[in-house]
């Protein structure tokens, strides 16, 4: 029987309750992974991870707050305990809020930077030393088009995503060869999270050279790519992923 791309590893996946955190939460337990999901959700995450130990995959349903350094730490100790070796890190948290930069207050800003970006952060400096110790891994980010062409009104979230597209770079410098870091600049991509409604989707699908906006899955394949063995000699760098946004 053909062994699947992540067979016998464990895969912690932030944001995993919906969209493109549940997509690969799906797609990484299909490879094999043992996937550990993070968000604060609870019920929502627990039948995710019923949704796939029912096909016949292994999830773990952890909520946290992934802003919170602390969960961190506990999550790490609790993975030790249950004998979970992580080999595979997808930080997908998400965080916005729509206002001209000069109308953000300190509490959108505080909130934006601290899931679309520290929580990046803090989930890496929690699993490397896990990588380390099981003899590697890969860290996966997930940005937006935003950090390089940013949108009126997109101010913060631009901002902490430019971080992100940073952060991967770094990891790889300083924790190369055993880990590598890498990031997926995502276009506008129909999930829940997607709140400008279906006429916007469609307006901004007209505007690319694809026609449409994304669908979850499309990413969740270039995470699984990163995630794998199949992407052994690719770490700090960006995979685009927009429907050719990046060209008009």
């Amino acid at each position: 029987m053909k062994k699947g791309l992540l067979e016998g590893q464990a895969a912690v996946i932030a944001g995993a309750s919906q969209g493109i955190g549940e997509e690969i939460a799906r797609l990484f337990a299909s490879e094999g992974a043992e996937v550990v999901l993070l968000a604060r959700n609870g019920a929502t995450l627990s039948r995710v991870a019923e949704d796939i130990q029912a096909s016949g995959g292994k999830a773990r349903a952890y909520p946290m707050d992934v802003a919170v350094s602390e969960n961190w730490s506990k999550l790490a100790d609790w993975m030790k305990a249950e004998g979970l070796v992580c080999r595979a890190l997808v930080n997908n948290a998400y965080w916005r809020t729509l206002v001209p930069i000069g109308e953000v207050t300190d509490e959108d800003w505080d909130r934006t930077i601290g899931v679309s970006l520290k929580a990046y952060f803090l989930g890496s400096r929690a699993m490397i030393p896990l990588m380390l110790q099981a003899g590697g891994g890969s860290i996966v980010n997930i940005s937006s088009m935003q950090s390089h062409t940013p949108e009126p009104s997109f101010g913060a979230y631009a901002v902490a995503k430019g971080g992100v597209d940073v952060l991967s770079k770094v990891i790889a410098r300083d924790h190369g060869p055993l880990i590598r870091a890498n990031t997926i600049v995502s276009g506008a991509v129909d999930t829940p999270g997607f709140a400008e409604g279906d006429e916007v989707k469609l307006e901004l699908g007209r505007r690319l050279p694809l026609q449409r906006i994304g669908f979850a899955m499309e990413i969740a394949n270039v995470a699984l790519f990163l995630a794998s063995s199949q992407s052994s000699f690719v770490t700090g760098t960006e995979i685009i992923a927009d429907g050719g946004r990046s060209i008009t």
